[in-house]
């Protein structure tokens, strides 16, 4: 269920990672934070409210600083395979940036690929950077792209998607996340927020 949700996070729900950013005291701490974080997202998802007695709702709110402390520390084994590296901005409200790198030759080799396929022809690891809105109401999220590029080259949407849908995937997702489109939020959570630095689940 911790790959679920850090795949939301991370799709939420996608800037190479600093060693000594990485390494610093203070990104520990933020890790730790993100970590407790997430075990109370978790642990409400699994405790059923009490017999005819509706549990209040619970907010949690997280820093962009402390995901990205998580990201390079302790939820790393949460990422999909092929991801490097991400970092995650919460510019709000509604909005964030994504920085990581990517394995094309995962996307690639997900199925099979004609000559007219774009992604036939695309391969190696490549940095990626999107500009998105992310935004959750009544247990549906919805997660739409701005712009986005590989090494600087702006992205056609059709090839986004793909890279959305296989990086996405989980098995709470099996068709990944199809962007502007809704999707049920993972873990109970009801409504999501994003403010500049910070976002806020209630669940």
């Amino acid at each position: 269920m911790v790959k679920h949700a850090a795949r939301f996070i991370v799709v939420l729900a996608m800037a190479h990672q600093s060693a000594v950013w990485a390494q610093a005291p203070s990104a520990s701490r933020d890790s730790e934070k993100m970590d407790r974080a997430l075990a109370a997202i978790l642990v409400r998802a699994a405790t059923p409210p009490a017999k005819g007695k509706p549990a209040p709702a619970l907010r949690t709110t997280f820093t962009d600083t402390e995901l990205n402390a998580w990201l390079a520390g302790g939820g790393k084994d949460q990422l999909p395979p092929g991801m490097v590296g991400p970092r995650v901005t919460f510019t709000g409200p509604s909005t964030l940036t994504f920085k990581g790198v990517v394995d094309l030759d995962a996307v690639r080799k997900s199925r099979e690929r004609g000559w007219l396929d774009p992604f036939a022809y695309l391969n190696g690891f490549m940095q990626i950077s999107i500009v998105a809105s992310l935004s959750g109401k009544a247990g549906q999220g919805i997660f739409d792209v701005e712009s986005a590029s590989l090494n600087n080259v702006p992205v056609p949407k059709v090839l986004l998607q793909e890279l959305i849908t296989y990086y996405s995937k989980s098995p709470q997702f099996p068709d990944g996340v199809t962007l502007a489109k809704p999707f049920p939020l993972p873990a109970g959570v009801r409504d999501l927020t994003i403010q500049r630095g910070s976002a806020t689940v209630v669940q």
